[in-house]
């Protein structure tokens, strides 16, 4: 659990991509709970450009293949651990210095087929594309009569997505997603944090796991005052058991040693 909620109020849960993978495309699935299992509303913001947002997250590198063709294309397969949101590509040109390649963006997780096309130079190599959902893609890049494109490493992000929240300080949270029967949720508390100016802490989350149906969850937990002073209680009882324990075995080596010179 997240100790970080230390009163009531608005808080910002940003979404790590290792969560998101794990979410429906829409994220429509995300619920919070408090540990008495009262549903807790939320506002989701995805938007790279939205002023409280905390910027991109990295994404484990993927595995990169390469193949080049006969019709003078050269073909990178992307592999990645999961199926990530991938909002933001970023290539590492090992080769040639001076280039201008159109390329093509697509992935066997659409049926849509080509998912973005792309125009590579050496002052343009990030590219900023619709939101994909997926586990591979595959970059088509026509060389024409140019040597192939050598592409070193390809930095993959996602955008820092999160959710804000009015929290109490003396509640535990959970989020919760993956569950495949719920549809989004319409929060009254929308109305409510668009005017807000400046940014409201931010909680990290806590370990992911996995519940029943295949459900995924991770501890957003709150504790308040009295959770604190419970903390305090238990280190301080340690503290006297160990005091205890070092005054017994003083008195008992003194006891001993006193025995031995009589």
């Amino acid at each position: 659990m997240v100790d970080s909620v230390r009163g009531n109020g608005f808080y910002r849960i940003l979404l790590p991509p290792a969560f998101v993978a794990r979410c429906r495309t829409d994220l429509s699935d995300l619920r919070i709970y408090d540990e008495q299992g009262t549903e807790t509303p939320y506002v989701l913001k995805t938007g790279d450009r939205d002023t409280l947002n905390a910027g991109f997250q990295s994404i484990p590198d993927p595995e990169i293949r390469r193949q080049d063709s006969s019709n003078r294309h050269t073909y990178y397969r992307l592999r990645y651990d999961d199926a990530y949101r991938i909002d933001r590509l970023s290539f590492v040109i090992a080769n040639p210095v001076l280039f201008k390649r159109e390329a093509f963006i697509s992935s066997p997780d659409f049926d849509a087929g080509i998912v973005e096309a792309i125009s590579i130079d050496p002052t343009d190599t990030v590219f900023r594309g619709p939101p994909m959902k997926a586990t591979e893609l595959l970059i088509d890049i026509n060389n024409k009569d140019n040597p192939p494109l050598v592409i070193s490493r390809v930095a993959t992000a996602q955008s820092g997505i999160y959710l804000v929240v009015l929290l109490r300080g003396d509640r535990r949270y959970r989020l919760v997603a993956g569950d495949p029967s719920v549809r989004a949720p319409d929060y009254d508390l929308h109305f409510f944090t668009d005017s807000l100016t400046s940014a409201p802490p931010v909680l990290p989350l806590g370990v992911v796991h996995r519940e029943n149906r295949g459900t995924v969850a991770t501890g957003t937990g709150a504790r308040g005052p009295g959770a604190n002073r419970s903390g305090l209680l238990l280190w301080g009882v340690v503290a006297l058991v160990l005091l205890l324990l070092i005054y017994v075995s003083v008195k008992l080596a003194r006891a001993v040693d006193q025995k031995g010179k009589e």
